[in-house]
């Protein structure tokens, strides 16, 4: 009985925490029932189904970028679970970093399916590590994806200039 308490206690625990960090994060994303029904936290027992997220890499280098540029990149995975998976929210770690496409229908158990984004290097100089955060209905709810590499060059900030100004004498 005690543990079916513990296991209960954890799973308000996680519900409450997605609740917090769906309400925290864009309005448009709604709160579906992938994301209030977790199994258990230690996984499949009983013969609950789960899905599973497996990308090809969860680490990028892009190398080297010159100040300025722009890297694209598509982060590939697999459902290798048994119950379809769902991303509720992809959210990158800063606004350079910009997700622009994901599968939003849920992923079949052995289907993939995709999380594009682009770098945007401008304002970044020296190292480089951006992440993105992906929110699913696996164990752990969340992944994180990372994008890495150098940027060289200065970044040149534009000059306002103020307009010219005159003095008439009249002489």
């Amino acid at each position: 009985m005690n543990a079916s308490l513990s296991n209960m206690k954890k799973g308000l625990l996680i519900i409450s925490t997605v609740l917090f960090l769906l309400a925290c994060q864009e309005e448009n994303k709604q709160i579906t029932s992938d994301f209030i029904h977790f199994p258990p936290s230690s996984g499949s027992q009983s013969g609950e189904k789960v899905p599973v997220i497996a990308f090809d890499s969860t680490t990028i280098n892009f190398g080297t970028l010159a100040i300025g540029e722009t890297f694209d990149h598509t982060f590939r995975f697999v459902n290798k679970g048994n119950a379809p998976l769902s991303i509720g929210q992809v959210s990158p770690s800063c606004g350079c970093t910009i997700p622009r496409n994901w599968t939003k229908e849920p992923i079949a158990p052995g289907a993939s399916g995709e999380i594009s984004v682009t770098f945007n290097s401008k304002g970044n100089s020296g190292a480089v590590e951006k992440s993105i955060s992906v929110l699913t209905n696996c164990i752990p709810a969340a992944t994180r994806l990372l994008i890495k590499g150098q940027v060289i060059g200065v970044d040149i900030k534009e000059e306002k200039k103020a307009p010219i100004e005159m003095e008439m004498s009249s002489h």
